[in-house]
């Protein structure tokens, strides 16, 4: 049976709660209407000479932020709510008439300001929320009384009320909230044309992240039916499927009968206009690059060969650095308190005699070392660290003296892009890029397009780790296209032959099995540093994981000890989970105050750890820290949580909506701890994680450690490790190895 809905004009009168990230909120209203069928009395101004008589009511539910004051059309249904033993209404739309008259505006502009700045507004631009609307320019200096924060504050207020309202009903079905289509706003800032361009091309709503083609798909031939058979529709599938292909599997192109049967699987109707398109494509090359029966995104495909052109111009240049070898050698080795094997020397050696020069070794042998030289030879000159992660730009500092940064710091990065780039080249003279198989195309093409010409660019990493997040694997590619110098590290230092972490994960690394056989514990290593626990049962190895956290950080403190995972969430022995218990163990309930977000939890002195770079806040990926307050405070009128959060070398104030980029760090998955390390390593592998597991996840994983290394697995999840090689990524620079 259907629901009966209600339509009357109500004006909110209290916000009691809202959630920006959900959009679901509770308001108390008034209403003059005839057509509420449940209400009770009350007035517009009680303590009045002549107070009006209103019917007042609560409403519930999904809807953009209202108001207070201002008049709304409401379209609602009505169910009783036995918990407050009342009637209540959940809304189906929200929507505001837009004033036309001075006398409108003027009383729609007195919920923000007082009626003489509303009057001075209208004295200048007499239409101002039409003008907004419209994204016409407006000078706010213009206007007497009324500063930057207030001007924003009113435009927002009514592109919310008038426009953006009308976007997130229209795309309800779909579960948008304000902050999903910020993205959408920050391409199209007028959203009236936002809102024209929606209804043209439904299909913008993939760039929305956590939207799959499915669901946009579904909306986008309800809101326009003529599209099912359309370019449009088969543009937005094949770049949405090419960059799910490359965000999830690395791949910068796919076969074309993979495509091919993509299409057929998804949009079967418009195959014949795919073939069509196809062929057109191949022609022009508008957004697409064919290549014998491959196909992958134009740009992806430019973006590998250019960051392949701009180093090869780079190591043709001429250069003139004087420098002398023994004496950085000599130096570096006062400093580290060892001397330099002779293979390291040799490769010393040959790194400065090429302008671009690739280093790279297994665990142990010594790159950083290598590095540390380095930097004592071209000591004279102008260096620049980076690496992609906050802790890995740490380590390079711990490693080698030299002060590092992300590589988004070191670019500039701001709302509109990298200050440094091919336009305006970074003034360096040699540039250093560390843990470089954890770049992805896309970043390292920023960094190298931003060096200048006659720069010294070296290029460090590890082949045998994780690659990147994201689409490419230009370190591993670089290494195998015989263009540049490579210094290849083979031999584990003697200092390092003793330890059971280094040895084994070189063995794992190998595919070979440094266990004789899988008993319940086996300790291996001069230094008894590593340790293997085979178990069956996965809530036993979960028990054991934290029974052994628990104690490692009784000892050595949680900033040194962290168990790692391969999966993040949605099964046993994920980070998540892990991290819940952990903290409920750590910091019982009802002990601390406590925020949520979604379905995360956090409380005053949890562990946890920034999982963007934000560079207004000045705190980026990989920091971690803890916790310090949860509290309440009034901005812009309204009450909102606050959480600080002491880092290593600041305190940030991060507002509730804000915590997405927030998540507790007891726990991690091998993939976001690439670069970085701990003195105790708990590793968890079982066989829910079984497309994840092979020995590329496992070595990296083991490697993270410094002291002490714990692996906690299935047996029969070990030997898939061992077997499994990380699967080969299609990319375009791969193909060019034999044209070199």
């Amino acid at each position: 049976m259907t629901e009966k809905t209600f339509k009357f004009k109500i004006v909110p009168q209290q916000e009691r709660f809202y959630n920006e990230n959900s959009n679901w909120g509770v308001y108390t209203f008034t209403t003059t209407s005839n057509d509420i069928p449940y209400f009770y009395d009350c007035y517009d101004d009680p303590f009045g000479d002549d107070p009006k008589q209103l019917k007042g009511s609560t409403l519930a539910g999904k809807m953009q932020r209202l108001t207070i004051g201002v008049e709304y059309n409401a379209e609602v249904t009505c169910s009783f709510n036995s918990k407050y033993n009342s009637y209540q209404y959940t809304p189906i739309s929200i929507t505001a008439n837009v004033p036309k008259t001075e006398e409108q505006q003027i009383a729609y502009l007195k919920t923000q300001v007082t009626e003489l700045q509303a009057k001075n507004i209208l004295a200048v631009y007499p239409n101002v929320i039409d003008d907004v609307i419209h994204n016409k320019e407006i000078d706010f200096t213009k206007i007497k009384g009324i500063g930057e924060k207030s001007w924003n504050r009113i435009k927002d207020n009514i592109l919310n009320n008038y426009v953006i309202s009308d976007i997130l009903i229209m795309l309800q079905p779909l579960g948008v909230t304000y902050a999903m289509i910020s993205k959408l706003i920050s391409n199209e800032p007028n959203p009236q044309l936002l809102k024209e361009k929606l209804l043209d091309n439904p299909y913008i709503m993939t760039e929305i992240r956590g939207l799959g083609f499915k669901r946009v798909d579904d909306l986008a031939l309800k809101l326009n039916p003529d599209i099912r058979i359309s370019t449009k529709r088969v543009v937005a599938f094949v770049k949405y499927y090419l960059e799910s292909v490359g965000n999830n599997d690395g791949h910068s192109y796919v076969l074309e009968s993979v495509l091919n049967s993509a299409i057929r699987d998804n949009i079967n109707d418009c195959y014949e206009m795919y073939e069509n398109f196809k062929s057109t494509q191949k022609q022009h090359e508008i957004f697409l690059h064919f290549e014998e029966n491959k196909v992958g995104l134009l740009r992806q495909y430019k973006t590998e060969i250019s960051i392949l052109d701009i180093l090869k111009n780079l190591n043709e240049q001429e250069t003139d650095y004087k420098i002398n070898i023994e004496n950085g050698i000599s130096e570096a080795e006062r400093e580290q308190g060892f001397c330099y094997t002779d293979e390291q020397k040799q490769e010393i050696y040959k790194a400065c005699n090429s302008p671009v020069v690739l280093i790279t070794g297994r665990a142990g042998t010594g790159k950083s070392s290598i590095l540390r030289g380095l930097t004592k030879i071209y000591k004279s000159y102008s260096i620049s660290a980076c690496a992609l992660s906050a802790k890995a730009a740490i380590r390079i500092t711990e490693a080698t003296g030299l002060f590092a940064s992300t590589i988004h710091r070191l670019l500039g990065f701001n709302k509109t892009g990298f200050v440094y780039n091919s336009n305006n080249r970074l003034s360096s003279d040699i540039i250093v890029l560390d843990e470089a198989s954890m770049v992805n195309s896309s970043l390292f093409y920023s960094l190298v397009s931003a060096i200048k010409e006659g720069a010294k660019v070296i290029i460090v990493g590890d082949d045998g780790q994780l690659p990147p997040i994201g689409c490419g694997n230009i370190f591993h590619d670089l290494l195998n296209c015989n263009a540049f110098t490579c210094c290849k590290l083979t031999k584990i230092l003697r200092q390092a032959q003793k330890s059971g972490i280094i040895s084994d994960s070189v063995k794992i690394r190998n595919g070979e099995n440094p266990l004789p056989e899988p008993k319940l514990k086996v300790v291996t290593g001069e230094l008894q540093d590593m340790t293997y626990m085979f178990r069956e049962s996965r809530e036993g190895m979960r028990e054991l994981a934290i029974k052994l956290y628990t104690m490692a950080a009784k000892k050595d403190g949680y900033d040194e000890t962290i168990i790692l995972t391969p999966c993040k969430k949605d099964r046993i022995n994920s980070s998540f989970e892990i991290n819940s218990i952990l903290q409920d163990m750590i910091i019982p309930p009802d002990t601390a105050p406590e925020i949520r977000y979604g379905n995360k939890i956090f409380r005053v002195g949890s562990k946890v750890i920034q999982r963007t770079n934000d560079y207004d806040r000045n705190v980026f990926n990989g920091e971690m820290g803890y916790i310090t307050k949860i509290e309440q405070t009034i901005k812009d009128g309204k009450k909102q949580n606050v959480v600080t959060i002491k880092f290593a070398d600041k305190e940030i104030d991060f507002l509730q909506n804000d915590l997405s980029s927030i998540e507790l760090a007891y726990c991690l998955t091998c993939h976001l701890t690439q670069g970085s390390g701990f003195k105790n390593v708990i590793v968890l592998i079982d066989n829910t994680h079984y497309k994840l597991l092979d020995r590329c996840m496992l070595y990296t994983a083991i490697t993270r450690a410094k002291t002490k290394c714990a692996l906690i697995a299935e047996p029969s999840a070990f030997q898939r490790c061992l077997k499994m090689q990380a699967s080969q990524r299609n990319t375009w620079l791969s193909l060019l190895y034999n044209n070199i």
